[in-house]
């Protein structure tokens, strides 16, 4: 998948959005777009993409540390 700046004038793709396209998405093995955004619309999936995809937190280091016993001889 490649994004690239949209030469063309085209409207956006997105249903009800009325403005410009900005940037297109093309598919490896096409020459035509998937599909053309303007820059609003992109910021709003990108936006969302990022509140699904959170990465996991690591662990704190101040907590659960595993204790080492010393055992008597």
């Amino acid at each position: 998948m490649e994004i690239k700046k949209c030469n063309l004038k085209t409207k956006c793709d997105i249903g009800g959005c009325k403005n410009l396209a900005n940037f297109s998405i093309y598919n490896e093995q096409e020459t035509k777009p998937i599909l053309n955004i303007c820059e609003k619309c992109s910021k709003e999936i990108y936006n969302t993409l990022g509140k699904i995809n959170t990465p996991k937190s690591i662990p704190a280091p101040f907590k659960n540390q595993k204790k080492v016993k010393l055992e008597a001889k």
